[in-house]
């Protein structure tokens, strides 16, 4: 609680005025690399006045320029709490702890800003992004509202409020935050090549993929070395030979191979690899994902500063794993739903497997509502279960407790239910998210009513489509081809057990190749499996106005195509570390 306020004696003042210009002569020595002569004279104000917020400031910016950021932090919270703090005390906190990572204590700084500085635009702002990075999105959309009302000039809270909002598929209402930050950073070549993005972004979601490559090349004109620009680009474009694009990108990793940044010289690279499939070319293809994913994989190499080391064996052996914990008989009477509400879906599967197309088709129908790809349910699995589940012995216990099981399904339903408008028709809300997979069990046990739609495709065509994608989330394991084919054969192993102990009318299969072969049967097999009647708008699924936000979300607005069946073969002389990892090499040879 802050200390009351209270006029300062005559004698105060006159301190504080030579508090104030010691200060200014601390910042001038740290501006200019002096932290000693900085400390000395920040150390003097703070003597004259102990209980100044700008000394107790300027000391902790020293201390913290030069590494002990305890010390710092100590005099920031003594600043904080005084009556006549200032916010930027707070947000210097908020810094201190965003660096090392601790941010539960960064919201609860800027959460104890706003109760200070109620109209402050940018705490608002900034709180909002911590709260969707955290994936409490609609706590963080509010947060961000408010940011706009304070501050409706501030371009990096409309910025952040468009991006939110393109998160959960508010799309048109993001397209309408993004335009007014574009119009007020035209002569910010950094803020308007974000914004642009962010636009292109939210077009592309909206399936209008003229406009958004439209956007994309304004982009690459204001920065023709962003690998963001056309790594976008070329996923909304059709590349043929000689496509002008695929020179200059060329000319730019082959001129700029040491002066261009690793994120951009990645993101090229992932570019130029659409561009050559696009092409018909597998071995140019492949030469540029081979460099382009050896890269990103090294961001998860042994001893980066990451510290995100990813094994494969480890990772394989957990997915096994996971099938000792779900014996058959957790499953013979799974929680029944009593109420009106409306049921949930699960898609799950590997990426690239024809989930997109899936969840489109499911999209198109008046009673379901799809959602796209939620982090909501593994993100309460790992705070009540823990982020190492299931790996001790008393984990075999916690699949049986019937209050944690309830208590993880109401938590994921709360926050869906807060995050999505159902209309009166909703009967089904479907989740996307993939990775879901490893988790097909506890779904059911946990959620009234849960069924899972496990999405399946040519295990070559799959892992050569994953490991043409730099995705956004951190599926780790596309970027080898060896890692990748063991990791798809400890996925396949899991959902052999899921397909022998889960009930037929939880749990259903849909082969994409069969679903672009004849999209009705299958389609009414999906419908009827949820409990809904048909209706044919489910055939014009590229039609539906929706947001679609993965990495198929260019090739599902074309319609239904078949080029992607068997795609795999003429790639298969580049391609044999993954072949062999997935047993497929000796298969080939015997056919």
């Amino acid at each position: 609680m802050s200390k009351a306020s209270s006029t300062p004696s005559f004698a105060e003042k006159r301190n504080r005025q030579k508090a104030d210009k010691l200060i200014r002569s601390a910042e001038s020595a740290l501006a200019s690399g002096k932290a000693a002569d900085a400390l000395a004279r920040a150390q003097q104000a703070q003597l004259l006045v102990p209980e100044y917020p700008p000394a107790l400031l300027i000391n902790a910016k020293v201390h913290r320029a030069t590494g002990n950021l305890n010390e710092a932090a100590k005099l920031l919270q003594t600043a904080c709490n005084l009556p006549d703090t200032s916010i930027e005390c707070f947000h210097e906190l908020a810094g201190i702890f965003a660096s090392a990572g601790k941010h539960d204590l960064v919201q609860q700084v800027l959460f104890a800003a706003i109760r200070k500085f109620p109209t402050h635009g940018q705490t608002y702002s900034d709180l909002g992004v911590y709260l969707i990075q955290s994936e409490h999105i609609t706590q963080g959309i509010a947060i961000l509202e408010k940011a706009v009302a304070f501050s409706p000039k501030d371009w990096r809270a409309l910025n952040n409020l468009g991006a939110a909002l393109l998160k959960v598929g508010r799309h048109k209402e993001a397209l309408e935050y993004l335009a007014r930050a574009e119009k007020l950073a035209p002569d910010d070549p950094e803020r308007r090549l974000s914004n642009l993005l962010q636009l292109g972004e939210a077009l592309r979601h909206m399936g209008d993929l003229k406009r958004a490559q439209e956007i994309f090349r304004q982009a690459i004109a204001e920065k023709p070395k962003s690998g963001r620009a056309w790594h976008d680009l070329a996923d909304v474009m059709k590349f043929k030979p000689g496509s002008p694009e695929i020179q200059t990108m060329e000319d730019i990793l082959n001129a700029d191979a040491d002066d261009l940044p690793k994120a951009d010289r990645e993101m090229i690279g992932f570019a130029l690899g659409k561009a050559y499939m696009d092409s018909k070319n597998p071995e140019q293809a492949m030469a540029r994902l081979d460099a382009a994913n050896a890269l990103r994989r090294s961001d998860f190499a042994k001893g980066t500063p990451t510290h995100k080391a990813y094994d494969s064996k480890t990772a394989c052996d957990r997915v096994r794993r996971i099938a000792d914990y779900f014996p058959a008989e957790l499953f013979e009477n799974l929680p029944q739903k009593h109420d009106n509400t409306p049921a949930h879906a699960f898609v799950v599967g590997m990426p690239r497997s024809g989930s997109t197309l899936t969840e489109q088709i499911l999209g198109s129908h008046p009673n379901i509502l799809a959602t796209g790809e939620l982090r909501s349910f593994p993100k309460f699995k790992d705070r009540l279960f823990g982020s190492l589940f299931p790996s001790p012995e008393e984990d075999h216990q916690k699949v049986r407790n019937q209050a944690l099981l309830a208590e993880l399904a109401s938590s994921y339903c709360d926050e869906v239910n807060a995050t999505y408008q159902t209309s009166p028709t909703t009967k089904v809300i479907i989740d996307k998210m993939l990775g879901n997979f490893s988790w097909a069990g506890l779904i059911l046990l946990s959620v009234p009513g849960a069924k899972i739609i496990h999405c399946r495709r040519n295990p070559v065509d799959t892992c050569l489509s994953c490991y043409s994608k730099r995705f956004t989330n951190l599926q780790v394991y596309t970027y080898n081809q060896t890692e990748l084919g063991e990791f798809y054969r400890a996925y396949e192993d899991l959902m052999v057990h899921w397909r022998a102990v889960l009930p037929n009318d939880r749990f259903i299969e849909i082969n994409y190749e069969d679903l672009v072969a004849d999209i009705e049967p299958e389609s009414r097999r999906l419908i009827e499996f949820l409990g809904l009647s048909w209706d044919d708008t489910v055939l014009d699924f590229h039609k539906t106005e929706r947001s679609v936000r993965t990495a198929s979300a260019a090739q599902v607005r074309q319609g239904l195509y078949q080029t992607s069946v068997a795609r795999w073969k003429p790639y298969a002389p580049y391609i044999k570390p993954l072949l062999t990892a997935l047993g497929k090499e000796a298969q080939e040879k015997e056919d």
